[in-house]
């Protein structure tokens, strides 16, 4: 029924640049064929519609009130079909799946596990984005992102994961000749470890620093402005540099359960206090959704989902 329905799909692609262009000429050089081609095709078009597209002046050519509905029409259904064409092409071409995280959640919790999935299918290629950059986990390179939140995620399938988890951490050896803090107000007087502010701007979140984990826990002001004493320590643009100047002792940092949890199994870090703060912040897998459906993005989801 289609094929009866529509135009001839050459004449549609030749009268879409015509348009674009309000030239013959243009669309002729664009498509690589001669004016008299793209003349011919248009006929043709018009002949099929039974009206004009174009108004055609000496030198110059417009387009008709159905040439208008016609190029909103083209310009929508051609467009949609060269991007969804493309997504399909890359992810065939490549064999290549794109899968984007922030840098903390790719080091601690993705890569250790990013060969199970490499086990169970061994022809799927995986490349890994890792960036505190919330356009850089949303940008169309990306078929499947694991983000802060799901805002903006417009033209995206998305499941909820996990709400992040924070509390106290640090290494044996920083606790060697310490006394281990056993409350929120404890922690003050130890060395802590900060983020920078510039990283939650960057993922768009509001920060989940020791301001606002000691706030949670009621610990009060202590300086008498409105704000925390918080003992000086060092700041880190990143969570890794963060953890790993936490394991050599520097100090103690605020954990996330599904970055420092294998940590804390594996006795290289110490969970401090009994106290945690569930921030309701969502992480959710965020997958294209013009490629939900292909085998190799619906084995990595699926994998994904199911190890939550």
């Amino acid at each position: 029924m289609l094929r009866k329905q529509l135009p001839g799909i050459n004449g549609l692609v030749t009268f879409e640049a015509a348009a674009r262009h309000l030239s013959f000429t243009l669309a002729a050089s664009e498509l690589c064929v001669s004016q008299a081609a793209v003349s011919r095709q248009v006929k043709r078009l018009e002949e099929q519609l039974g009206c004009s597209v174009f108004h055609r002046a000496q030198r110059r050519i417009e387009l008709t009130k159905d040439g208008h509905k016609l190029f909103q029409a083209v310009t929508m259904g051609l467009g949609h079909i060269a991007t969804v064409s493309n997504d399909i092409r890359r992810t065939k071409s490549t064999g290549q799946i794109t899968i984007a995280s922030t840098l903390a959640f790719s080091s601690f919790w993705l890569m250790p596990r990013i060969r199970a999935f490499h086990q169970q299918y061994p022809d799927v290629k995986v490349h890994v984005i890792a960036s505190d950059n919330a356009q850089e986990l949303r940008s169309d390179k990306v078929d499947l992102a694991l983000t802060c939140g799901n805002n903006q995620l417009q033209g995206n399938e998305t499941h909820y994961l996990f709400s992040e988890q924070a509390y106290p951490v640090c290494s044996p050896e920083y606790l060697r000749d310490k006394e281990k803090p056993q409350t929120a107000a404890d922690v003050l007087q130890h060395r802590l470890l900060h983020l920078d502010e510039q990283l939650w701007d960057n993922i768009g979140w509001d920060a989940i620093d020791w301001p606002a984990w000691l706030k949670h826990f009621d610990v009060q002001d202590l300086d008498n402005k409105g704000g925390f004493k918080i003992p000086a320590g060092f700041t880190f643009n990143n969570y890794p540099m963060l953890i790993q100047a936490v394991l050599e002792g520097e100090g103690i940092a605020l954990g996330f359960e599904h970055t420092t949890g294998d940590l804390v199994a594996q006795g290289k870090l110490i969970r401090l206090t009994d106290q945690t703060w569930d921030t309701g912040r969502g992480y959710y897998l965020a997958i294209k959704s013009n490629l939900a459906h292909h085998p190799d993005v619906q084995a990595l989801s699926q994998w994904l989902l199911n190890s939550f």
